[in-house]
């Protein structure tokens, strides 16, 4: 899935403080109902009463409800980055287990909202830039690295680079499901995530790309030194 790049390079500033305060505030409450509502629950109403704003002054500065959503879930992705710092470069697997370390660590202090997430992911009346939107985190997540693997002739022909990302973005959701559902606790979230991945990447790759999966998949399963090296690297900041 492609995200619409108008939804990530939007400019946040406003021709006044009261706007910008305004807007802030919109986006604010607006993820208080996705938490609370998920999508298909949310209310523009509900959403202008608790922010104490006209409707056609949110429809005016947002367009719709599903701009409005996208651009709240987009920002708050914005947030957390800005305020991240990492060990291993995104294109590495090591970067990649590090920040699905940091997601989750993220996901289980804000349940209720990541859930919500996890509802627009699913939900059958989102159209296809919200979907995007809510999993630009974890496609911007995966992208670096997949694009590293094909640059080294490591994806097996026939897989498409893009294909093959929405796929493991699909995975990942479907885990985060079972775990919104408490079928996955908490402590086996991360774990469930990462083996269905690699378990995944292990079937669409090959060569030196393959067998460096592979010994992450391996270590994962029998909860060696890799994986809990990095989790113990993340936790001490």
């Amino acid at each position: 899935m492609q995200f619409d790049e108008s939804l990530h390079t939007e400019s946040l500033v406003y021709s006044s403080p009261r706007m910008f305060e305004r807007r802030q505030r919109v986006m604010e409450v607006t993820r208080e109902l996705i938490a609370e509502c998920g999508h298909d629950g949310f209310n523009m109403r509900e959403l202008c009463r608790r922010a104490k704003v006209a409707p056609q002054t949110v429809y005016k500065a947002f367009e719709s409800k599903e701009r409005l959503v996208a651009l709240s879930i987009r920002q708050n992705f914005q947030l957390q980055a800005e305020r991240l710092a990492y060990h291993y470069e995104a294109e590495s697997i090591e970067g990649v287990v590090e920040r699905l370390v940091v997601s989750d660590r993220n996901i289980r202090a804000v349940k209720a909202y990541a859930v919500g997430i996890v509802s627009i992911f699913f939900s059958q009346t989102a159209d296809t830039d919200l979907r995007v939107a809510a999993s630009y985190h974890i496609t911007s997540t995966l992208q670096p690295w997949l694009n590293t693997l094909r640059q080294q002739g490591c994806i097996r022909r026939g897989v498409l680079s893009e294909s093959l990302c929405d796929a493991m973005v699909s995975l990942l959701f479907g885990v985060a499901l079972e775990w919104a559902r408490g079928v996955v606790d908490d402590e086996e979230f991360l774990f469930s995530k990462l083996e269905c991945l690699f378990a995944y990447a292990c079937g669409a790759t090959r060569g030196k790309g393959q067998k460096e999966i592979s010994r992450y998949l391996t270590d994962l399963l029998n909860r060696k030194e890799l994986v809990s090296a990095i989790i113990t690297q993340v936790d001490a900041g």
